[in-house]
């Protein structure tokens, strides 16, 4: 099953242009959605994949309020990846890649005919994901695909996609509105959290999807959100070796250690500090890399780091 939030913060611009264009029958058949890491790209996709799903029925997608109806038979077939006309590929947890037999069944998907005559929707949540065999399998789809498949992706920023794939697809940039990080954490909790925020985590940019998953890792081990300040964190991290049983610690470590060094910095304007977050980070790559040893590195981090 799919988790997103119903609602749908910021973005209602370049949502009404999408609308727009699907209205007057100029919507791109291949749209690619890029943005950082954690902003919204998968709701806003799921979003407007609902609101093309749901336009005849009586349940459709409240394009006032940019609110899914969660009575729509369509939202109900689509986050259980049971819609007969909607294709959902991501890398596989615990895979490194989105594999060529996740491509080949999309194509067979491709192949068998559409329900009631309408037009397939693919939606690739993470197209950097992709390895080689998997991205030139895509490109074939992508190259003699008809205008009755709707293909669409997503793409952090940070990593690369195949250029062939990308000249093929339409694509829009994803600017997230920050402001409304607290708007998307209580409605997602459904209680009023991002003020019991520690200020560590609300004086940075970060992504609602890393706060999210901060909260929810806090709740887990039973820390105290407003007291959990991000030297703290790190200690348990460290001290419990989350960074090795904790997927969303392993995947976002990094963006502890970037908070914690731009704390350090705003508060004493010093560039070590800045120098020490840049070479901490090029550690890590190394350790990932090679798949040296973790505990080590973690211990030297807490010791040359926290005692700068």
């Amino acid at each position: 099953m799919l988790n997103y939030n119903l609602k749908l913060f910021s973005y209602n611009d370049l949502f009404n242009h999408f609308v727009h264009l699907d209205l007057n029958k100029k919507l791109p058949s291949k749209i690619l959605l890029v943005g950082q890491e954690g902003i919204g790209k998968t709701t806003f996709a799921m979003h407007f994949i609902n609101y093309l799903f749901s336009k005849k029925e009586t349940t459709h997608y409240n394009i006032t309020k940019n609110l899914i109806n969660s009575s729509s038979k369509s939202f109900g077939l689509v986050n259980n990846l049971s819609h007969p006309n909607f294709f959902y590929i991501s890398k596989v947890v615990g895979k490194q890649n989105i594999d060529i037999d996740q491509v080949r069944n999309m194509i067979n998907f491709l192949n068998k005919s559409s329900f009631d005559n309408k037009k397939k929707i693919i939606f690739i949540n993470g197209a950097e994901d992709l390895n080689l065999n998997s991205s030139n399998s895509l490109l074939k789809s992508l190259e003699e695909s008809s205008d009755q498949n709707f293909f669409i992706l997503t793409q952090n920023v940070n990593r690369r996609i195949s250029d062939t794939i990308k000249s093929r697809c339409l694509t829009y940039q994803l600017y997230f509105d920050y402001t409304h990080n607290k708007n998307i954490i209580d409605d997602y909790f459904k209680k009023n959290l991002y003020d019991e925020l520690n200020d560590d985590f609300k004086s940075i940019k970060v992504s609602p999807s890393f706060l999210i998953n901060h909260i929810i890792f806090i709740q887990e081990n039973e820390l105290e959100l407003k007291s959990s300040d991000v030297k703290k964190v790190i200690h348990y991290i460290i001290d419990n070796k989350s960074y090795i049983k904790n997927s969303f610690i392993i995947n976002n470590f990094q963006i502890y250690i970037e908070i914690y060094f731009m704390k350090m910095y705003s508060k004493t304007k010093d560039y070590k500090y800045y120098d020490s977050f840049l070479k901490s980070i090029s550690e890590n790559h190394l350790n990932m890399k090679f798949n040296l040893d973790l505990d080590s590195y973690f211990i030297q981090f807490e010791n040359k780091y926290f005692n700068i």
